[in-house]
């Protein structure tokens, strides 16, 4: 069991690595959209978003479940690890495969977009497998691997997008993923050879029980999907290229802040599956009641901070033409709310194992947002994605706490919240009444002033600093 020192270690590693990534990744967009232009953009934009419903078929829930596997008392991680990684390799080729067919005969896109999508399943399936050994590094607590390895992957995106700007289109952009995502297999590989040893496996018993534990996982991940990214789709369908690219620009920066509830809860979910398993509930809800404060402290102030520089920032990484992004990021920014707490209590789910029961409601929001892009898209363009992908992750948010509510009767303490609103707000309001000044400086001075709101009020106390400084990164590191 990773002690607390340790996963706070890994926490510290996770958020300055997060960060490190997140400024790349934000170059990377920048490349991007400033070379390609908004129609082009727009086209990458959706060839990519179309690969992610197939990265459902081939992931199929296998990585929580890979996780909740070798989690548990007396797992063979190295048999669990080689079998599931075979799965997914296989799982892989199939879907990745059949994808570049799919769009060509069945979608009315571009031949820009077919291209990305021919190409961007290299990436993908590069990817998938990449994915899965994750849980590895989370359950040993040495997250500082997978940190690295991810860094290398967008450096290396960022230094062929880079390469490729001057001559760019929508495959060579994507063809940058493709050798940034080789990197990012063999660097994952390597630093995971102290922990499994890997081969290609087809234990039958092992596929079954996966299979078994992982398919309502995948369901509710599709129908998770169909919400979250059926936005960008349907719009590609009833609006140009150049709308999309709009749109996607928004996205992009969502799409970075959804990766902080996994990268925490992949963390956390060992934790989670072993404390509810030993019947130390009250240890669980301890876990779950500082998982929410933590998400109130991030989402707050990234929410209210984006109301005062979404137009500057979008700019500044695109470029003036996209400056309607701005205001698009400002309403889509809401959706972080629902995109935290879906997480937050979409991973509890799992570690309960009441994933099953959760199915109807990841369907019937889906089914809701479908209704949704098909009405108000037509008419409204991306201010219809906008409130339909921002209903569609708060009510699933509200489902999956029901959910967890219902099972554990666990509530959070909303004293930390409500300090985290006030000092958010007091940020917003000094931000707003600032002079102009570069983004990157309303940035920095917005956290500074945050950080020290919350000290001052006790939202975030010296001591808990302190015990985010470890000894050591990871205790239980093997030599």
């Amino acid at each position: 069991m990773t002690s607390t020192r340790s996963f706070a270690g890994n926490m510290v590693v996770q958020i300055i690595s997060r960060a490190a990534t997140v400024v790349i990744g934000l170059l990377v967009v920048g490349v991007m959209s400033r070379s390609l232009g908004e129609s082009a953009f727009g086209e990458y934009t959706t060839a990519f978003t179309f690969l992610q419903f197939f990265g459902i078929l081939v992931d199929f829930g296998l990585t929580i479940t890979f996780l909740v596997m070798i989690s548990e008392p007396k797992a063979d991680a190295s048999r669990i690890a080689s079998n599931l990684f075979t799965m997914r390799a296989v799982f892989g080729v199939i879907f990745y495969g059949v994808a570049p067919l799919f769009a060509m005969l069945v979608t009315p896109w571009s031949d820009a977009v077919r291209a990305g999508v021919a190409v961007g399943a290299a990436a993908y399936l590069l990817a998938s497998s990449t994915g899965i050994l994750t849980g590895i590094f989370q359950k040993e607590a040495v997250m500082w691997r997978a940190a690295l390895a991810e860094l290398l992957n967008r450096a290396s995106i960022l230094a062929f997008a880079a390469l490729f700007a001057g001559s760019a289109s929508v495959a060579l952009m994507a063809f940058a993923s493709v050798l940034g995502n080789v990197v990012w297999l063999l660097a994952t590989l390597t630093l995971a050879k102290p922990f499994v040893r890997l081969r290609l496996s087809f234990d039958r018993d092992v596929w079954l029980e996966a299979a078994r534990r992982s398919w309502p996982i995948a369901l509710s991940t599709f129908f998770n999907l169909i919400y979250l990214r059926g936005d960008i789709l349907f719009l590609s369908f009833f609006r140009p290229a150049s709308d999309v690219g709009l749109y996607g620009l928004a996205y992009r920066v969502i799409d970075i802040l959804t990766t902080l509830p996994v990268m925490f809860m992949g963390l956390l979910l060992p934790a989670l599956v072993a404390d509810w398993k030993a019947g130390r509930k009250d240890e669980f809800a301890r876990h779950l009641s500082r998982a929410f404060s933590f998400f109130c402290i991030l989402g707050f102030p990234i929410i209210l901070g984006a109301q005062a520089v979404s137009t500057a920032l979008v700019t500044m990484i695109g470029g003036e033409s996209y400056a309607t992004s701005g205001a698009v990021l400002q309403i889509l920014i809401l959706s972080v709310f629902g995109v935290f707490f879906g997480g937050l209590y979409g991973w509890t789910v799992v570690a309960l194992n009441e994933q099953k029961r959760m199915t109807w409601a990841y369907a019937a929001t889906a089914a809701l947002s479908v209704i949704g892009y098909l009405v108000l898209i037509p008419r409204f363009g991306m201010w219809g994605a906008v409130w339909v992908t921002i209903a569609t992750e708060t009510l699933i948010g509200l489902a999956t706490f029901a959910m967890v509510w219902h099972r554990t009767r666990a509530l959070p303490s909303f004293a930390v919240a409500g300090k985290a609103l006030i000092c958010s707000i007091a940020m917003y309001l000094t931000l707003v009444a600032l002079p102009d000044v570069h983004v990157l400086l309303d940035i920095a001075i917005g956290c500074i002033i945050y950080g020290a709101l919350m000290l001052a009020t006790g939202g975030v106390k010296k001591e808990t600093l302190r015990e985010l400084l470890p000894r050591r990164i990871a205790q239980h590191e093997r030599p």
